[in-house]
């Protein structure tokens, strides 16, 4: 699998140096943006330092330029409201980052089997956003 990493702090790249899969690691966010256009990884994995608030509005970005990818957050224990703008935007999960040395073959398996990485706290705040989105369209 091809994997992009947009890091500009260095906490993601360490942790993937032995993985067994192609991947390009990004800290400009326009070359990442253009390499994602180009090249569309299957996994994007996205320090939230990068973009800070803007986070989410980047995802979407990323994802107008490569719509199959899957983009994973990664941070440094970021609130449930910053993770689930980032995922309501399309992002397939979120990781800390002082634990993705344990996570990160395990996430990175999840993911490429479709599945999302997300805590059952965050799939909660998901449900509960799409519950009203759905209650304020019936009204």
């Amino acid at each position: 699998m091809k994997i992009q990493v947009i890091d500009n702090v260095g906490q993601i790249q360490p942790h993937l140096l032995m993985a067994e899969a192609d991947v390009d690691f990004y800290s400009d966010e326009i070359q990442a943006l253009n390499a994602a256009e180009r090249y569309q990884p299957g996994l994007i994995l996205l320090s939230f330092a990068m973009r800070g608030s803007e986070t989410a509005d980047y995802t979407n970005l990323l994802l107008r330029a490569s719509p199959l990818s899957n983009i994973v957050i990664i941070g440094d224990d970021l609130r449930e409201e910053q993770i689930l703008d980032c995922v309501m935007a399309g992002a397939k999960g979120y990781q800390n980052s002082q634990s993705l040395a344990a996570y990160i073959n395990r996430m990175i398996r999840a993911v490429a089997a479709g599945e999302a990485w997300l805590s059952r706290k965050i799939v909660t705040y998901v449900l509960d956003a799409i519950h009203q989105n759905y209650l304020v369209q019936t009204v």
